[in-house]
């Protein structure tokens, strides 16, 4: 169980059900980052001693699962909490609409008797929109964008509405103030441009009574702490000391070229071979020693360090073989990580990890940790603390598609502090 804790309260008044853990993080902290107590939990590990807070976060692991499968477990999860009489609940999806959205919105209406969601999916402030029912990343049509060649998941449409009629639900695309049209198990897509227009569709769903099952990302999160009756009053941006140490498991274009652009700034770029990646005897061997032993002169110098799997595997590789090389490598990422962290030399680095699969990776590597959201850095990067061997270790997590080329100077040069 991942933990967040602030003041307790004697029961949520909103569930969070993502699909990954960075997911799971980045609309958390949209209400911890505004007074509210949130919990971060595992589906698999969720139990009613966990709704003892304003908010619970439950990360269901459901990116990479097939659509069934998605829904089964979306379900379970949902039936649960409803089982608490919860009041609302809240379905974050991707920006880029990857993953089973279909699946999870149909999964908590059936599990809910719900009858209508509101799903607003645009993050403005990554500049991803939702216009005439249709989704747009970085001006272009989402299938025509960088999504649209993710190596795992990419995304075939640009129209909301194509991901969720398969799965029988009756859609109704809008723009604030709209009137809804009746249907059984409606999902109401929301056009949003900007970040004024989801308080514009929370007001519209409040006077409607139409606040009980709503999705999106973390901006429509944003917009919804005093709709839902939580604090709703921001806190200080947390501070980021540099220098950094990066460890990224994402193959997404706008990672690299961050991490190209990094580069150019001088900072150090490390790409690890596919036996680092994937020889499971890697970690105790002596080249691996010899490897961290290299690295340690790089930390002494304190440049921040990016590493990098550097892979660009083939897409006629059997899926089977791509899901399982994934595991793999999120895997060793973690363990990696781990052992970095372990060095005397790391002592000052932040760390930050990029892709959610690499985040769960490393959580996996720590027994029980109990996470606490400090903040959100800058949109998407959200800043934890953890006990690292003991110690209070701050670590910051964004997913592998967020942020411009120039995001991790950004985050150094804008959001700095010396200590």
């Amino acid at each position: 169980m991942f933990q967040c804790e602030t003041k307790e309260r004697s029961r949520a008044r909103l569930v969070v059900i993502a699909d990954d853990i960075t997911g799971a993080f980045d609309t958390g902290v949209q209400f911890s980052k505004r007074g509210a107590s949130v919990r971060v939990v595992i589906g698999s590990q969720l139990s009613e001693e966990h709704a003892i807070t304003d908010v619970l976060v439950i990360n269901a692991e459901t990116r990479h699962l097939t659509a069934d499968n998605a829904y089964r477990e979306t379900y379970r999860i949902a039936s649960i909490v409803n089982a608490w009489q919860i009041p609302y609940l809240y379905i974050k999806t991707d920006s880029g609409l990857r993953g089973n959205i279909g699946p999870a919105i149909k999964a908590v209406l059936d599990a809910t008797h719900e009858e209508f969601a509101a799903f607003a999916p645009a993050y403005p402030d990554t500049n991803r929109i939702t216009r005439d029912g249709c989704q747009w990343a970085d001006g272009l049509l989402l299938q025509n964008s960088v999504y649209g060649i993710d190596l795992f998941e990419p995304v075939r449409t640009s129209r909301v509405s194509d991901l969720l009629t398969p799965y029988g639900l009756h859609v109704c695309e809008c723009k604030a103030p709209c009137q809804f049209s009746a249907g059984t198990a409606t999902v109401a897509v929301f056009d949003a441009e900007c970040n004024e227009d989801f308080h514009c569709i929370a007001q519209l769903l409040k006077e409607e009574g139409r606040l009980r099952i709503t999705a999106g990302c973390a901006a429509f999160a944003a917009a919804l702490p005093s709709y839902l009756g939580l604090p709703d009053s921001l806190t200080d941006i947390p501070k980021v000391y540099p220098p950094l140490m990066i460890m990224c498991g994402s193959l997404n274009p706008v990672t690299r070229c961050q991490f190209e652009y990094g580069e150019r700034r001088g900072y150090k770029r490390v790409i690890l071979s596919r036996k680092q990646l994937l020889d499971e005897n890697y970690l105790d061997s002596e080249a691996c020693r010899i490897w961290l032993q290299s690295l340690a002169e790089v930390l002494f110098s304190h440049r921040t360090l990016m590493l990098d799997t550097g892979l660009d595997m083939p897409k006629d590789e059997p899926e089977d073989d791509l899901e399982e090389t994934r595991v793999r490598i999120s895997c060793r990422l973690g363990a990696l990580l781990a052992r970095l962290l372990s060095m005397r030399e790391a002592k000052g680095y932040t760390p930050m990890i990029i892709g959610g699969d690499t985040l769960m990776g490393f959580l996996t590597q720590l027994e029980n940790p109990s996470i606490k959201l400090e903040g959100e850095v800058s949109a998407g990067v959200v800043m934890f603390s953890i006990v690292f061997q003991g110690q209070p270790l701050q670590m910051l997590s964004k997913s592998g598609g967020f942020g411009s080329r120039t995001l991790l100077s950004d985050v150094l040069c804008e959001k700095v502090a010396e200590r």
